[in-house]
């Protein structure tokens, strides 16, 4: 699905060391999976959860994550 392609290209923004541009593709990703309940969103956005601990000083990192898990199953 490509929807949760979005969200592993977030992880894959932060890897390279683009912070701004993970939190604005997982920003994008999260308006896309709002309401869907396919197998490998939930997945992506576990993932996506997990890999934000690690931006704890970026003000939105927080507030993704809070956003992620109202829409985890």
């Amino acid at each position: 699905m490509l929807l949760s392609r979005l969200g592993d290209l977030g992880g894959v923004r932060l890897r390279q060391g683009n912070v701004d541009g993970a939190m604005a593709t997982w920003r994008d990703f999260l308006d896309c999976a709002d309401g869907i309940r396919s197998v490998k969103v939930q997945a992506a956005l576990q993932d996506m959860r997990v890999l934000l601990r690690q931006c704890n000083g970026v003000p939105e990192a927080q507030e993704l994550r809070e956003r992620a898990a109202r829409n985890v199953t």
